[in-house]
């Protein structure tokens, strides 16, 4: 991976980050997960229950900045104790966590009989070294799943979202519009101030001040809009910190609630539907 794709991050934000992904990747399988890590009794970082099933999934994340391939395994004691005593529990090794595009990001699940069979290698020092050979790396990606996917109207769905966090915070004054492109394939997205997209229906003037994309129907881990890549994984609150940052100042006056539920409203409505949440007609799909 070229260094300067890679992102500048902490071990703290790699960390989170890789937790991050590892929710929506568990959100996306249908299970619903939890951060365990501020529970002081907790022998491992996450905990999934199946949705439909009821069914518990421990999990243990270990976050690269880079690839991992071929490095050791660094375990403590309590989480050696958590493998041995739940052969069903996971270790997700989750890599690239660096990388500037979200879509680099893998998540390797070493279970069952693999990881006991490494776990039967460890070597105790004042921690447990397990060798990772990378012919088991290299087995583990060839069988790993990719991280969630949006396609254009889940992404469009994803920042009015984000767009709504933002005037549950009082940013009234935050407008989105998405229109049909002449060509019919793509979708225009802009978001910005009222101050700049002025009406109703909204007049989007030429200015920098908004934040403006052209975007397709493929399914996408991650797509560029407001001055980053915006992974499909992202919460509203993530999208909403990011939009706040990108635009120019506002104040959050929180006095235009009738817009606000004209959003909620456009999101409900064509989130139950699949389809595009245009602002100038009924709403669409791609052809």
């Amino acid at each position: 991976m070229n260094q300067a794709d890679l992102l500048k991050l902490s071990n703290h934000e790699i960390e989170a980050r890789a937790i991050e992904a590892v929710i929506a990747f568990e959100r996306a399988a249908g299970r619903t997960a939890v951060d365990l890590r501020s529970r002081k009794d907790a022998l491992v970082d996450v905990e999934s229950i199946d949705d439909t099933t009821g069914e518990k999934r421990l999990i243990e994340i270990k976050a690269f900045g880079g690839a991992g391939r071929g490095d050791f395994l660094w375990l403590e004691p309590n989480q050696v104790k958590a493998f041995e005593e739940d052969p069903a529990a996971h270790l997700y090794l989750v890599t690239n966590v660096r990388s500037a595009d979200p879509s680099a990001i893998r998540i390797l699940d070493l279970t069952g009989e693999q990881l006991r069979e490494r776990l039967g290698k460890k070597r105790e020092k004042h921690y447990f070294e397990v060798p990772m050979p990378v012919a088991v790396y290299d087995d583990l990606v060839a069988n790993a799943a990719a991280l969630p996917t949006l396609d254009g109207a889940g992404f469009l769905l994803q920042i009015l979202d984000g767009v709504l966090a933002l005037h549950e915070r009082g940013y009234h004054r935050t407008r989105f519009a998405v229109t049909w492109a002449p060509d019919g394939l793509h979708a225009r997205l802009h978001v910005g101030r009222e101050s700049e997209m002025p009406g109703d229906p909204l007049q989007v003037t030429t200015s920098d001040l908004i934040l403006s994309t052209s975007l397709d129907d493929v399914q996408r881990t991650a797509r560029e809009f407001a001055g980053v890549m915006i992974p499909a994984w992202w919460d509203r609150d993530q999208i909403a910190d990011q939009l706040l940052a990108a635009l120019p100042p506002m104040e959050p006056a929180g006095d235009d609630p009738e817009y606000r539920d004209h959003l909620r409203e456009l999101y409900e409505r064509h989130r139950a539907a699949g389809t595009l949440p245009l602002t100038d007609g009924e709403g669409g799909a791609w052809g």
